[in-house]
C-alpha cells in the first residue's frame, strides 16, 4: 500500500513577492496614478483674474489634454526618442500637460531658466540643439515664422474655451496617452540651476532612473496622505504631487512671477482652500510674514511647511512657527541635481547663528563626504565668560566642501556631485554649512555664513553678505538696512572675538538670483 508522505512539521516561509518592476519611463508613474484619480481634482490654477475662480483639472482632464499635446506633436511624425523639446508655453495647466505629453513619448522636456529673455532662449536652441519648441497657439501664429528662419518648429494643441473642456463625458473612458520605452539613463527632464554662483543657469539633466529615485527619496521623506492638499512654490513639487496623487494648488502669484508676489491673494488662499501642507523660499516667507504683521492671522489647519533655496535665517523659522502653530516645520537642503540631500525638523528654540546654517539630518541612501576639511571655529562651550569664544584652540570639527553620491544624484554613476557649498558635521550627524563657493574661504576659522547668519538677525539687518579678503585676514562686510558701521563692528567682536570685520560697507540692495530672488550673487560684488 502506497502511504503518503508525511508533511513537514513546519514548512519554510515564502519568499516575499518581488515588487513590481517600474516600467523604465517616469511617466508610466504619472500617467497611472492620473488614471487612478481620473474623477479626483489633482491641479487647482489660480485664474488670471483676481478673485475669479480658479480653474480646476482633474486626472481625467489632464490626461485627455496630455493626448491632445501627443497629437499635436506627432502630426508630422512621431517624436524621435531622446528629442529634446524646449516648453515655451506660459505657466499654466496647459504647460503640465505638454511637459506630460513629451515625456510619455520618449522626447526631452527643456524648461528655460527662471526669466529668460529672447537672447537666452535663442542660445538655449543652439546649445541643445532644439528642433521643437511647445507654444501657446496665439505664440504659434506669432513666432511661426521665426521658428522656421532658426530651424525650430513651433507647436501647439489645438485651443479649447476652458479647461472644463478638457475632460472627456466619461472620465473612465479616456485612453491612456501614448507611452514609449526608454532606457533608464536617457534624459528624461533639463532644467536650469538658479545661477547664484556664477550669474549663469546651468543646465540640470535628471535621467528617468534619477527622476524616479528622487521622487521615491521625497515620497519616504515626506509621506503623504489621501486627500493631501499642497501649496506647492517650487514647479517639481508638483510633478511629484501628481506621481504621489496629492491635490496641488498653485499660489496666486501676478503673472505667475516670483517677483510680483502679492502677498494678500496667497493668504486669502491659505484661509479659503484649507492648505494642509505648503513649500517655499525665504523671500516668499519674509514676504508672508510681513504682511501677517500687519494682518494677523494664523493657520491651525496648516500640518506642514517646508522652506529652503537658500540660507534660512534662524528668526524666520521662530516667526512661521507662530504664524503656523500646528504645522511641523522642515528646512529642506538640496540642488537641482540631489533633491533632497538633508532636512531638518525645526523644533525648540533657535540654534546659534555663529554654528553656521543647521540643515539637519542627511537622507538616507544617500553618501556624503567632505573634500579638503579644514578646522572650523565654533562659539565657546562656556557662555558665562565675557569673550563667548576665541578664534584659536583645539577644533571640534572639520569643514570642506559638500560632496554626494546616491541613487537620486544627477551624476555619472558612481561620481560624486560637489553641490558648491561648504560645511561640516556635528556630534549628532547634522550637517551645518559654513559657506559657497566664491566666498567660503575660512577666515580664521570663520566661514561666511557663520558671520553672515549671527549679522542677519540683528535689528537694522535686511541682507549682509562677508566677503573673505584676499590675505585671510578679515572679511568685508556689505549691508544693506538701517544699521551701523559700528554697530556692526561691536556685534562681531562680542560674538567671535576682535578683528573678524574689517571694512563694513552699505548698499540699498544686494543683488540675489533670478529664480529665488534669495541666494546673494557674490559673484557680483567682488
Amino acid at each position: 500500500m502506497l502511504l503518503a508522505p508525511a508533511l513537514p512539521l513546519a514548512c519554510p516561509p515564502l519568499p516575499p513577492p518581488a515588487a513590481p518592476a517600474l516600467h523604465p519611463n517616469f511617466a508610466e508613474r504619472l500617467y497611472k496614478t492620473l488614471g487612478h484619480h481620473s474623477a479626483q481634482e489633482v491641479l487647482r490654477w489660480p485664474a488670471t483674474q483676481p478673485g475669479a475662480t480658479p480653474h480646476s483639472v482633474s486626472g481625467a482632464a489632464l490626461l485627455a489634454r496630455v493626448q491632445a499635446w501627443q497629437q499635436a506633436l506627432e502630426a508630422t511624425g512621431p517624436l524621435p526618442l531622446e528629442a529634446p523639446v524646449l516648453l515655451a508655453h506660459h505657466g499654466s495647466p496647459e504647460l503640465v500637460a505638454a511637459l506630460l505629453a513629451v515625456l510619455g513619448l520618449g522626447g526631452v522636456p527643456v524648461l528655460p531658466p527662471a526669466g529668460a529673455g529672447v537672447r537666452m532662449l535663442y542660445h538655449l536652441l543652439k546649445a541643445e540643439r532644439i528642433a521643437l519648441a511647445l507654444v501657446a497657439p496665439s505664440m504659434q501664429r506669432r513666432l511661426g515664422w521665426l521658428g522656421r528662419l532658426i530651424g525650430c518648429r513651433c507647436v501647439a494643441a489645438p485651443a479649447v474655451p476652458n479647461y472644463d473642456e478638457w475632460a472627456a463625458p466619461k472620465p473612465d473612458a479616456v485612453a491612456a496617452p501614448v507611452l514609449r520605452a526608454v532606457r533608464p539613463e536617457q534624459p528624461a527632464l533639463i532644467s536650469h540651476s538658479s545661477g547664484s554662483t556664477s550669474g549663469r543657469p546651468a543646465a540640470v539633466r535628471r535621467s528617468h532612473r534619477v527622476l524616479q529615485a528622487q521622487h521615491d527619496a521625497l515620497r519616504t521623506q515626506f509621506p503623504p496622505w489621501p486627500g493631501q492638499r499642497d501649496f506647492p512654490l517650487f514647479p517639481n513639487v508638483i510633478l511629484h504631487n501628481l506621481a504621489v496623487g496629492a491635490l496641488s494648488i498653485v499660489p496666486d502669484l501676478p503673472g505667475g512671477k516670483l517677483a510680483q508676489l502679492d502677498p494678500a491673494r496667497v493668504v486669502t488662499q491659505l484661509v479659503a482652500e484649507r492648505i494642509e501642507t505648503l513649500t517655499g523660499n525665504v523671500f516668499y516667507f519674509e514676504q508672508l510674514l510681513a504682511y501677517l504683521g500687519q494682518q494677523p492671522a494664523t493657520f491651525p489647519g496648516v500640518r506642514a511647511l517646508g522652506v529652503g533655496g537658500s540660507p534660512v535665517p534662524e528668526l524666520l523659522l521662530v516667526a512661521l512657527r507662530r504664524c503656523f502653530p500646528r504645522a511641523v516645520c522642515h528646512v529642506i537642503y538640496g540642488a537641482s541635481e540631489a533633491e533632497p540631500i538633508a532636512v531638518r525638523t525645526v523644533a525648540g528654540p533657535a540654534l546659534d547663528p555663529r554654528l553656521g546654517y543647521c540643515v539637519g539630518q542627511p537622507h538616507a541612501g544617500l553618501a556624503i563626504r567632505l573634500h579638503e576639511p579644514q578646522p572650523v571655529w565654533q562659539p565657546d562651550a562656556d557662555a558665562t565668560r565675557t569673550a563667548l569664544g576665541a578664534l584659536t584652540g583645539p577644533p571640534r570639527y572639520q569643514a570642506g566642501e559638500v560632496l554626494v553620491r546616491g541613487p537620486h544624484v544627477a551624476a555619472a554613476p558612481g561620481a560624486w556631485l560637489p553641490t558648491g557649498d561648504f560645511g561640516y558635521f556635528d556630534a549628532a550627524g547634522q550637517l551645518w554649512l559654513t559657506g559657497r563657493r566664491g566666498a567660503a574661504a575660512l577666515v580664521r576659522g570663520v566661514g561666511h555664513y557663520q558671520l553672515e547668519h549671527y549679522l542677519r538677525q540683528l535689528p537694522g539687518v535686511t541682507q549682509v553678505a562677508a566677503l573673505p579678503r584676499p590675505d585671510g585676514a578679515a572679511f568685508d562686510v556689505l549691508v544693506a538696512g538701517s544699521i551701523t558701521a559700528a554697530a556692526v563692528q561691536a556685534a562681531s567682536a562680542t560674538a567671535f572675538g576682535p578683528g573678524l570685520v574689517g571694512q563694513v560697507t552699505f548698499r540699498a540692495r544686494l543683488p540675489v538670483d533670478g529664480r529665488h530672488f534669495s541666494k546673494i550673487r557674490y559673484d557680483l560684488l567682488c
